[in-house]
């Protein structure tokens, strides 16, 4: 194992946290070191709602992590999800000068500033701040305004505000676990991070990631953000019809979707639903399995298409849409989605490229890996001497935070 800088980032998902060390090799790239994970405990809709039982489980995912990575870890960056999140549009407007001159990256953090100054709710915190379109006097559609000459720069922008009293709490669990929060992001942006290719955003794409109690969506046109939201349904959904209509326990409605599970009636020999509700148990078949599950998928699909709104925009995502998440891997629901969106659909699970990650498990990886990579990228902009962004200087914190357990004098990482 090389000596490079180690990054450590936890994925609070619905159902299962997920940690996963990374390092940053010789070449720059990511590579994965080591993983854990356990099931979820005092966790919900995003927030620890019991701090007893949520501590203990991130201290047994951290020790697990740290027992399969050979590392010592005292922090870690983790994820923000829930229905506490909110996205709003601002306006920011920049005078330039009394003249026309050159607008500089100076004026572009103004904007940015100014954006962030909006008026919130008084219990809600800014956590991502992504320019969607500028102008430049009155001239809409600008590009990079950097160079060019204006009199007045405006700014659109997409905001993401979360309950300050969640991330509190967030913060809280992770300290009563021993460990130390060394910074955060949007789950769905961290996962589009680790999914999406900067063709994808350009062109447009919609992402939509089903977890286990929940169906987080975003779409990105022109290289930004514009639009992201959540449905409260998701794979449990699909495991709980299961279970009623084939009246078979969770634990083995759990097997059925996994290893027989499919969602597109057409895939199979059609069948009579009328079984499902006469006294006698039904006889499980690929037909009805599939009959059970296509109208709660199809609903998921719905829900996020209509939470979206904005048909004309969808009709024009050029990359399509992006399929991830657990709850979305029965057969037939990339077909399933292709109808509902009328676009073409990708499903992916890992980012291309990342070294080490054929020693990932089967698993939803996506938002961990993007946490890794956020964090990675503003390592190397603070190394760069660049503006970090919002993850306040990680790179700092994460000197000495990590050492090898292979050496008797445990260097510690990045030195």
């Amino acid at each position: 194992m090389g000596q490079g800088r180690l990054i450590v980032a936890c994925d609070f998902g619905t159902t299962t946290f997920r940690a996963l060390v990374t390092e940053i090799n010789e070449d720059g790239d990511l590579e994965v070191v080591g993983f854990a994970r356990e099931p979820a405990e005092g966790f919900q809709d995003g927030d620890f709602i019991d701090l007893g039982s949520g501590s203990r489980c991130i201290a047994r995912t951290m020790r697990a992590l740290e027992a399969n990575s050979d590392i010592y870890v005292s922090g870690f960056t983790y994820n923000i999800s829930g229905s506490h999140l909110h996205s709003v549009r601002a306006t920011a407007q920049v005078p330039i000068g009394p003249g026309p001159r050159p607008i500089r990256e100076s004026d572009l953090d103004e904007a940015k500033r100014r954006a962030r100054s909006m008026s919130i709710p008084f219990d809600h915190k800014i956590l991502a701040v992504t320019p969607v379109e500028f102008a430049v006097d009155r001239v809409r559609g600008v590009v990079d305004p950097v160079g060019r000459m204006g009199s007045q720069l405006e700014m659109q922008a997409h905001l993401i505000t979360g309950s300050r009293s969640v991330l509190h709490n967030l913060e809280n669990a992770i300290e009563t676990a021993k460990y130390k929060p060394l910074g955060e992001e949007v789950d769905v942006l961290a996962t589009g991070r680790a999914l999406l290719s900067e063709q994808d955003m350009e062109k447009g794409v919609m992402l939509i990631d089903v977890g286990g109690l929940a169906t987080h969506w975003a779409v990105f046109r022109k290289g930004a953000i514009v639009a992201d939201g959540r449905v409260p349904l998701g794979g449990e959904q699909l495991t709980n019809d299961l279970g009623h209509g084939l009246r078979i326990s969770p634990e083995t409605a759990v097997r059925v979707k996994h290893e027989r599970g499919v969602v597109l009636r057409s895939l199979e020999d059609e069948v009579s639903t009328d079984v499902l509700f006469e006294e006698t148990r039904p006889e499980e078949t690929p037909g009805l399995i599939a009959a059970i599950l296509e109208p709660r998928m199809e609903e998921i699909f719905t829900y996020v298409k209509n939470d979206f709104g904005d048909m004309r925009t969808l009709a024009g995502l050029g990359a399509g849409v992006v399929l991830t998440g657990g709850g979305s891997l029965c057969r037939g629901t990339r077909q399933l989605c292709e109808e509902v969106f009328d676009l073409p659909v990708q499903r992916r699970h890992l980012p291309d490229g990342l070294v080490g990650a054929d020693r990932l498990p089967p698993d939803q990886w996506a938002t961990v890996i993007g946490l890794s990579m956020w964090a990675a990228g503003d390592a190397e902009a603070l190394e760069e001497g660049q503006d970090a962004g919002p993850s306040l200087n990680i790179l700092h914190r994460l000197k000495g935070i990590f050492r090898r357990n292979d050496d008797d004098d445990a260097m510690a990482a990045g030195a």
